[in-house]
């Protein structure tokens, strides 16, 4: 719903802010005033076409904000939502043409492009009696609104679920079919891999802990050697060893701590190295003893070394990416030998989805042309009644030329009309008049209001071309419509601003001597006096204030 519009330096509005309302709403107000013109402004914030022509004044930006309630249409809160531009419950559409030409867009104040603020528009406002925002001449709106007066929108989404997974399986299919030979090919391949890798049999850390054995047993004899030497040196045999120096050492140091306790503390630390040192000779001792050559352990572990590497080289990893590898390729094997990629198996399940899809799409079929003789019926009903004697209405349901399966089904829907006795029906985007039409629209509306998705309507002049009676049922078909949906409706007739909820009032006046537009929302006194403008002239008599009244009285 929109809920307010802020107008600046826009054709003949200096700058104008108006709130709005629920239920239906007229603009009235002398030849020339400007009543289309907030139409004209709403259209721009809603992404329509501009140039700088439309500025009051050339040096100054072109700037409209429309406030709308976000939670009014599923859909658009759903669009921003997925956009990422949702805040809470209100949406902010604004629209700035500079004064160098350039346009800028913006949703909830951030950045966006005309046609985004033009597909988010179309979910909240439709205008009819112009040529932008006319959802109805869509071929897409009239399927869909065709299916919501069926109720069809639960076999709608199960069709599309279906057409989906059967477009997918026959990607899968096209790209199985082509791959066949490679997939013999690489199957080959695959199970040569993986037996390979079953012979290796290599655990997880195998490489690394059987290399660190091989470097021990290459270098067994030295190390055996080293060690005992070592040891010999540190507590060996003999006076010379370096256990036999620091007892000799700690008995000299000894015999001077007997002068200064100082010494004592040093000694400890002696006494402790020299204790340390007979240990690391025995342990260097103990090692030397266990370490022996043993060729043919060694040579086990070089064979199986040299495999490894080998099998590593060949599939270009390292030796401890092999075991990864194997699980890799044994999966991959797995999933081709299960036949998921089998173009037949795939083709057979391409079939059973087509004959769900078209067991699904006959229901839907037969639901729309169920309610289109429904809809044929009261929209042709309605024609009659707002100046369309003799009109007809009519929905055209036709198979597709196509056989290939589609997101909405295998019916063509087209919406048809004759607007005249005697005329033959034409698409519904071919009538020539702009009253017509927008009358036209009504009728669809009221036929369909309970399954109306976009929350505001706009009929720019739809009462063009009637009067009287018929004016009245206009404007009674408008107060209804606006139980469902909010009503905008821009009118010259009395008898169609009479049935309105709220009523605002477009004036001209002069300004720095330029003429300017301001709109006033009308209180029930003022309601009269403009009611009786429009019925009786610039001249207001008693009479025509007093017809205004009982109007007013009669539409509540």
């Amino acid at each position: 719903m929109l809920k307010s519009i802020f107008i600046k330096n826009f054709a003949i509005i200096d700058e104008l802010e108006l709130d709005f309302y629920d239920g239906m709403s007229v603009l009235t107000g002398e030849t020339g005033a400007g009543k289309s013109i907030i139409i004209d402004a709403l259209n721009l914030a809603l992404g329509n076409r501009a140039d700088r022509s439309i500025a009051r004044i050339e040096k100054e930006n072109v700037e409209v904000v429309a406030t709308i309630d976000a939670s009014s249409s599923k859909e658009a809160f759903a669009w921003l939502k997925e956009h990422d531009l949702d805040d809470e419950n209100e949406c902010v559409l604004r629209r700035v043409i500079n004064k160098d030409g350039k346009s800028k867009a913006y949703i909830n104040n951030s950045p966006s492009s005309v046609t985004s603020l033009r597909s988010l528009g179309d979910l909240f406002v439709d205008v009819y009696g112009q040529h932008e925002h006319q959802s109805l001449m869509r071929l897409d709106m009239q399927r869909q609104l065709l299916d919501d007066f069926a109720n069809n929108n639960k076999h709608i989404d199960k069709l599309a679920t279906v057409f989906r997974l059967w477009q997918s399986l026959k990607n899968q299919l096209e790209i199985a079919q082509s791959n066949q030979a490679d997939t013999r090919a690489k199957l080959e391949l695959l199970r040569y891999q993986f037996q390979e890798f079953e012979e290796l049999n290599l655990r997880d850390g195998e490489y690394e802990e059987i290399n660190e054995k091989f470097i021990q047993l290459n270098n067994s004899k030295e190390l055996n050697e080293n060690s005992m030497r070592i040891s010999q040196q540190l507590a060996g045999d003999g006076d010379s060893s370096i256990y036999d120096s620091l007892s000799t050492l700690i008995n000299d140091a000894e015999k001077y701590a007997a002068i200064d306790n100082d010494l004592n503390e040093p000694i400890e630390l002696l006494r402790s190295i020299h204790i340390q040192t007979k240990e690391v000779a025995a342990s260097l001792r103990s090692y030397s003893e266990k370490i022996s050559s043993n060729p043919q352990e060694l040579q086990l572990f070089e064979d199986r070394i040299t495999k490894i590497e080998e099998i590593a080289r060949k599939h270009k990893v390292k030796p401890k990416q092999l075991v990864a590898m194997h699980a890799s390729i044994k999966e991959e094997l797995d999933s081709i030998e299960s036949g998921d990629d089998d173009p037949e198996k795939i083709d057979a399940a391409m079939q059973e989805a087509e004959k769900l899809y078209r067991t699904t799409a006959k229901k839907i079929s037969s639901a729309r042309k169920k309610a289109a003789n429904e809809l044929n019926e009261k929209i042709t009903e309605s024609m009659q009644a707002l100046g369309m004697q003799g009109g007809r209405f009519h929905i055209q349901i036709e198979p597709k030329k196509s056989t290939e399966l589609s997101l909405n089904g295998l019916d063509e829907i087209q919406f048809l009309v004759s607007t005249n006795p005697g005329q033959s029906l034409r698409l519904l985007n071919k009538v020539a008049s702009g009253g017509e039409l927008s009358r036209l629209s009504l009728a669809i509306q009221m036929a369909t209001s309970n399954n109306l998705k976009i929350p505001t309507l706009i009929f720019d002049e739809v009462d063009t071309g009637v009067g009287g009676a018929t004016a009245e049922i206009v404007g009674k078909h408008l107060r209804k419509l606006g139980q469902n949906a909010q009503v905008f409706c821009v009118t010259h007739l009395p008898q169609v601003a009479a049935q309105s909820h709220h009523h605002y009032k477009v004036d001209k006046f002069e300004k720095n001597k330029t003429i300017a537009t301001k709109i006033s929302h009308l209180t029930e006194d003022n309601r009269v006096t403009e009611l009786a403008r429009m019925l009786g002239g610039v001249e207001l008599t008693k009479n025509t204030q007093e017809h205004a009244k009982e109007m007013l009285r009669q539409s509540k």
